[in-house]
């Protein structure tokens, strides 16, 4: 064969390599008042995916932490945090899912009360610290002094001032507006 012939024998060929398309999984703290949310990963088509775990430390007050969803209000698919999955050839959001904390009711009952109103009530999580209200409504009861709270309208029960703290445990509470009989003299002519 001729020269030319033999250099066509000699080339060689190199591979060419396309770069395979990531999908990015995306994180949201979908309203966390606090902390931030994990960093995004990047996955290639039909690869297996992990869910992070509240990495950042998200918090949202008055509720707590409950995996991620595909949709801000939790009508997509659920994510526990660990939970794995094999990447689809899209970009998609993970919402950090809420679950609100229970609260407990502080309520105010007059006991007999002729006059004025008794403070708002107040709800608070278990575990918080609750404040005793004052007689912020002007309670009255003919003939006698407004005394405290109590947990039992006899007063029998726990007594509390105005402004006292204490934790709040995990149920409703009521207290009972307390009277002290104001002393009475007699007036002999």
């Amino acid at each position: 064969p001729s020269s030319a012939a033999s250099d066509v024998y000699k080339r060689q060929l190199y591979a060419q390599w396309t770069t395979n398309p990531t999908y990015t999984v995306t994180y949201d703290g979908n309203g966390n008042t606090g902390g931030s949310a994990p960093v995004s990963s990047s996955y290639e088509e039909g690869a297996t995916a992990t869910v992070a775990g509240n990495t950042g430390t998200l918090v949202k007050v008055g509720n707590t932490f409950n995996g991620w969803n595909t949709k801000a209000d939790g009508t997509g698919t659920q994510y526990s945090v660990g939970a794995t999955f094999s990447m689809g050839p899209a970009n998609f959001t993970l919402y950090a899912q809420w679950t609100a904390n229970p609260t407990y009711t502080i309520t105010y009952d007059g006991n007999e009360n002729t006059g004025g109103s008794v403070p708002v009530s107040s709800s608070h999580e278990d575990g918080t610290t609750a404040t005793v209200a004052g007689n912020s409504g002007a309670l009255m009861k003919v003939g006698h002094t407004f005394n405290g709270w109590n947990t039992k309208a006899d007063g029998s029960g726990d007594s509390y001032t105005a402004g006292t703290t204490f934790t709040m445990g995990k149920v409703n509470l009521t207290l009972y507006a307390q009277w002290a009989a104001k002393p009475t003299y007699r007036v002999t002519y």
